[in-house]
């Protein structure tokens, strides 16, 4: 079962590439037993994976690394401020998703966190006016190239630069998907698209509870 799963998993790469998609490459030969995990639509268990070392700048001008992920639940989205759909549309259902747990007392160990793919239009200050648009806790990241593509292997996924326009504008290809991190920096799994609020929230709490007796 598990060669057969890797057969796949390579195939579907190879097609990545060949397409110049960008998606989550799942690279582990461990999968969760069926036993312990729960079966929930638009979502996809990886092997754990632990957050590698890593350093970004966030909105505020400030240093994040890996160890402000520790002790809380992150949820990771991959795009850019100058972004025309995938980016607003899918942050403002971060916004909703966030909202709901802040209503029900339920987001004080959860992180909405924006990682920009886009180091040379996104400063800190664009990165700030951007999130703060959404909600005033989301956390954008930002930095180098080199830090951006540590923070995309982490993960990995890919992105691609456009060819800029005659104004110099350009698009940028990106993953749709949003990836979560448990408190202990482990990336534990994928929300594909399209995302809902109340999908979101429902699978994100049964996933919260699955892992938390999973750990016990």
């Amino acid at each position: 079962m598990i060669k057969n799963r890797l057969l796949l998993s390579s195939l579907f790469v190879v097609i990545c590439v060949i397409l110049g998609l960008s998606v989550g490459i799942l690279t582990s030969n461990y999968y969760r037993s069926e036993e312990t995990t729960p079966a929930i639509d638009g979502f996809l268990w990886p092997a754990p994976k632990v957050i590698p070392p890593f350093s970004a700048v966030n909105q505020d001008g400030a240093r994040f690394t890996h160890e402000d992920m520790e002790g809380k639940w992150s949820l990771l989205f991959y795009g850019y401020t100058h972004c025309p759909d995938i980016c607003p549309v899918t942050l403002a259902v971060l916004q909703k998703f966030y909202e709901k747990l802040e209503s029900e007392a339920n987001a004080s160990n959860v992180q909405v966190i924006f990682i920009s793919v886009d180091p040379g239009r996104d400063t800190p200050e664009k990165t700030a006016e951007y999130t703060r648009y959404f909600h005033k806790d989301f956390i954008g990241l930002t930095g180098s190239k080199s830090q951006v593509d540590q923070m995309t292997r982490m993960i990995g996924i890919a992105y691609f630069l456009g060819e800029k326009d005659a104004s110099g504008n350009y698009l940028v290809d990106h993953s749709a998907s949003i990836f979560l991190v448990s408190p202990e920096r482990e990336w534990i799994g994928i929300f594909s698209a399209p995302h809902q609020p109340t999908d979101l929230l429902q699978r994100f709490q049964a996933i919260r509870s699955a892992v938390t007796k999973l750990k016990q």
